[in-house]
C-alpha cells in the first residue's frame, strides 16, 4: 500500500470511529430520558446498540469478510435439564448474546407454546396431528419431546422480549440462502438454525398434516442450533449438545437445506 492510499484509509477509519462515537452518545441520550425504569434503559440500549451496528456496516458497504466468528458467544448446554430442548435452548443462546441473562429452563417452561400430538386418522385415513411449527410437541424436559418449527421459537422469543420492555423481536428467516446467513453473522447477528444432531444427514422423517391441512414432519437427528462463525471450509456452531463445534461449511449447507431452510434472528 503506498503512502496516499495509508493516509486515506487511516482517515476512513478515523471518521468511522468518530460517527460511532456519536451515534453512540446519542443512544445513551435517547435510551435515558426522564420517566423511563432502569430495565426499560437497558433493554433499550441494547436493542440500540445492535441496531446501530448493522446499520453501521451496511452504510460503509464492506465486503463479506472470507472468515468471521462472534466474539465471546456464551455456550449454554440444554443437557440435563433439557434433553429434548435443543431449539428453545437455541434462542437462550441467542437472547443472552444480547445481554438478557434469561434461563434456558425459564424459556422453556415459562414461554415456550407445547402441545401434545394429538394423533389421529381422519374419515379419509390421513393422520391429523398439532401443528409442530406453532408448538413444541410433547415436554422438552423428557426424553419424550418431538421437536418445534420458527413460529414456536418466534412466539416464545416474543412473548419475552415483551415482558421486558425490549425493542427487539424474533423474525423468522425461513427460507435464507446460507450466503446471507454469513453476511448476518458478519454483521454480528447469531442465527438459530434448524439441522441435524452432529450435522449427520437427516434420517427418513415422519409426519402429520394439521386440521389447517399443512404437512409437517419431524426425524429423530432433528436439532435446533447457533451459527456464529464461518470461514471458507467451514462453519462454527453454538451447538447445545457439543459445545463451540466446528463442521464443514459444505455439510452445513446440506443439512440447513433438508431441514427447509428453517432459522430465526432477533431484530
Amino acid at each position: 500500500m503506498i503512502k496516499g492510499e495509508v493516509v486515506t484509509a487511516l482517515m476512513s477509519k478515523i471518521m468511522r470511529v468518530i460517527l460511532t462515537g456519536v451515534s453512540m452518545i446519542t443512544i445513551i441520550m435517547e435510551a435515558c430520558s426522564p420517566g423511563q425504569s432502569t430495565d426499560a434503559i437497558e433493554n433499550s440500549t441494547v436493542s440500540r446498540k445492535c441496531a446501530l451496528k448493522t446499520e453501521a456496516k451496511a452504510m460503509m458497504e464492506v465486503p463479506l469478510p472470507e472468515e468471521y466468528l462472534i466474539d465471546d458467544f456464551e455456550i449454554t448446554y440444554q443437557m440435563p435439564e433439557l434433553p429434548t430442548g435443543c431449539e428453545i435452548t437455541a434462542l437462550t443462546m441467542a437472547l443472552n448474546c444480547y445481554g438478557y441473562g434469561i434461563d434456558k429452563v425459564t424459556m422453556a417452561a415459562q414461554y415456550l407454546p407445547t402441545a401434545a400430538a394429538n394423533l389421529y386418522y381422519g374419515a379419509d385415513g390421513t393422520l391429523y396431528g398439532s401443528d409442530l411449527n406453532q408448538y413444541f410437541i410433547g415436554d422438552p424436559a423428557t426424553e419424550f419431546g418431538y421437536v418445534c418449527g420458527t413460529g414456536a421459537i418466534v412466539t416464545a422469543a416474543d412473548s419475552y422480549l415483551s415482558e421486558t420492555g425490549s425493542e427487539l423481536r424474533a423474525k423468522d428467516m425461513t427460507g435464507t440462502e446460507p450466503e446471507e446467513l454469513y453476511e448476518m453473522v458478519s454483521e454480528d447477528i447469531p442465527v438459530a438454525v434448524w439441522v441435524t444432531i452432529g450435522m449427520a444427514d437427516r434420517q427418513p422423517a415422519q409426519g402429520w398434516y394439521t386440521e389447517n391441512g399443512e404437512y409437517v414432519d419431524w426425524s429423530t437427528n432433528d436439532h435446533g442450533a447457533v451459527l456464529v462463525g464461518y470461514s471458507e471450509d467451514t462453519v462454527t456452531i453454538a451447538d447445545p449438545i457439543s459445545g463451540l463445534t466446528e463442521y464443514s461449511r459444505g455439510q452445513f449447507e446440506s443439512v440447513f437445506e433438508s431441514r427447509g431452510r428453517q432459522c430465526v434472528i432477533l431484530q
